[in-house]
């Protein structure tokens, strides 16, 4: 009986010692995240037709309006169909330098400087601005300012001046940018790498002085004339207000402005294929940048949310995700390791693993990347692991409506992306379906280990590394920028 219990208590001792092992193998966040309990998310969506108002004024400008009395503000926000998406590789900048000098360089009625003093006077606020896809500009005052705030807002809409000393403030500002762009290996890996997978398509074009520097007010006044109508504006309101006055108040001040055919450019479409192999950017640094990836989905794939789930449990869940738990806790060779997978673009958008770590372990780094790569195309996810994924975005997704302003923008933006009006209704129910086998089988689909592109930005005379079994080498030059 005595040596049974010797060896019960040896055999307890060695399932305990096994226990704590295969604990250790989890990052602390890990295991603190995994024994949280939250309550089932009830949480219903505000809807328009009820706690938001979408109204259309006769100009064609879209009015999304939601009250909030719980302090005496009220912001505006506007979504411009536009953006550098329309435009040809020559005209890259454009865009946003129009986005910025429309509130920068003033209106017909306010300087610059008059047009501040008075924002600052009221602690209000006006911003703009235009990115790949849309225009954008924002308003925040005070409820008792609406009336000036409007009449302001409607002027940088309706009537920007351009100023030329403005103009040229932001081309020196991205003169200096352009010169200084090889300064940050961060910035060169990502540059670069959007740059391979989409070449001069604008979601990867690479803008160039030569590009910016003849830029004059008139290019400015021709871009904004394009886009720049009621019927292709849509403005979301929040605030301390009656929904019926503030229509009347938009109405009395935007009403005004008439309507206007809008030609809309065709829209490049990006090119599907994958560019194989192992690209090196040499630079005197003392760690290697690395980033993996290719080309992925476009955001109307119905496979979005099984997409998401699979890339948290790759690289996207911070200490709970494949890539950390193998690349910083178990091998200490980085701090930061993630991976994206982005399901909200119009085109084609991409997946990314990245990360930053020692020279000499760069090839390690790489070699546990595709390690994980495969055991996620070719293994279900454990049970824990994908509930820990799940949690993670029902639990996140009550805060993206955790303010009136938040969830009139949301609402709004649906329209302008052509998403379905139920996609916040059905959101939840949309991850809660997700299976094991679902998970598997979207990485099956939509990852592909051996069409990766691997890029490096790394001092290859401390590399040592052969990076053969990645792909074929091409070296990058980091040229010189012409500023001139």
């Amino acid at each position: 009986m005595k040596s049974y219990r010797i060896i019960l208590s040896a055999f307890l001792i060695l399932f305990m010692v096994s226990s704590l092992i295969a604990q250790e193998k989890k990052s602390p966040g890990s295991r603190i995240i995994e024994n949280m309990n939250f309550p089932e998310l009830k949480w219903d969506v505000p809807v328009i037709g009820k706690e938001v108002t979408r109204t259309v004024l006769d100009n064609g400008m879209i009015l999304f309006l939601m009250e909030d009395r719980e302090l005496p503000l009220i912001s505006a926000h506007a979504l411009v169909r536009s953006g550098s998406i329309y435009d040809s590789k020559e005209d890259q900048a454009l865009a946003g330098i129009t986005g910025t000098v429309m509130r920068t360089g003033g209106t017909r009625s306010y300087s610059p400087d008059s047009l501040n003093a008075i924002l600052e006077f009221i602690a209000g606020h006006i911003e703009c601005g235009i990115g790949n896809e849309s225009g954008s500009a924002s308003l925040s005052v005070m409820s008792k300012d609406i009336d000036l705030g409007l009449e302001l807002f409607y002027e940088v809409l309706r009537y920007p001046a351009f100023d030329s000393s403005k103009i040229e403030l932001q081309k020196s500002q991205i003169k200096e940018s352009i010169r200084r762009r090889n300064d940050n290996p961060g910035s060169i890996i990502s540059r670069e790498f959007y740059h391979l997978l989409y070449g001069d398509h604008p979601y990867g074009s690479i803008i160039e002085w030569s590009e910016v520097k003849d830029i004059s007010g008139d290019d400015l006044m021709a871009y904004y004339n394009k886009y720049f109508h009621p019927n292709n504006i849509m403005i979301a309101f929040s605030g301390d207000f009656k929904i019926e006055e503030m229509i009347k108040k938009v109405k009395k001040v935007f009403g005004k402005w008439k309507r206007h055919k809008i030609d809309f450019p065709e829209i490049p479409e990006v090119e599907y294929s994958f560019k194989p192999g192992v690209y090196i950017i040499d630079k005197d640094i003392t760690q290697a940048n690395v980033r993996v990836g290719h080309l992925g989905i476009k955001r109307d794939n119905p496979d979005r949310w099984a997409i998401s789930l699979m890339n948290y449990i790759l690289g996207g869940g911070s200490f709970t995700s494949r890539l950390t738990s193998r690349v910083r806790s178990d091998e200490g060779l980085a701090y930061s390791v993630r991976s994206s997978f982005s399901t909200g673009s119009r085109d084609y958008g991409t997946f990314m693993a990245y990360t930053q770590t020692k020279t000499a372990t760069a090839k390690r780094a790489l070699e546990l990347f595709f390690e994980e790569f495969e055991n996620v195309v070719n293994s279900l996810p454990s049970e824990e692991e994908l509930e820990s994924a799940r949690e993670s975005y029902l639990n996140n997704f009550i805060f993206q409506f955790d303010s009136p302003a938040e969830i009139v923008n949301r609402l709004m933006a649906l329209e302008y992306d052509d998403y379905p009006e139920d996609y916040y209704r059905t959101y939840l129910d949309n991850i809660k379906s997700v299976t094991p086998e679902d998970i598997q089988r979207v990485a099956l689909k939509y990852l592909h280990p051996d069409s990766m592109s691997v890029m490096l930005v790394v001092d290859t005379t401390e590399l040592g590394s052969d990076l053969s079994e990645f792909g074929s080498a091409t070296y990058i030059e980091l040229k010189e920028p012409i500023v001139e």
